[in-house]
């Protein structure tokens, strides 16, 4: 999940929450604007190995709470803010 596609293209969802756009490279639909609330702006969801576009809508829906962007990585994010900050000790490879 994004903020901003890099290449592919399409026009921005409705302004409901849940509404959905396809963004497409060359004619192919490769991840989607997603509205994850009213009035706000969209986001971009993109689907990982194996998976497809709806699928990864779907999960990005289920996992919004209080904020425009997914719980998940909300807090991977502020992870890692604090371990960069010093604040928390930073995770170990292996």
């Amino acid at each position: 999940m994004t903020h901003r596609p890099l290449i592919a293209e399409g026009d921005p969802p409705g302004a409901a929450r849940g509404a959905t756009s396809p963004l497409a490279i060359d004619g192919e639909v490769v991840a989607t604007w997603l509205r994850s609330r009213a009035g706000v702006r969209p986001v971009v969801v993109h689907p990982g190995w194996r998976t497809d576009v709806e699928t990864a809508v779907e999960v990005v829906e289920r996992s919004l709470a209080r904020a425009r962007t997914p719980e998940p990585l909300r807090r991977a994010r502020r992870l890692a803010r604090l371990a960069r900050a010093g604040l928390v000790p930073a995770a170990r490879a292996g």
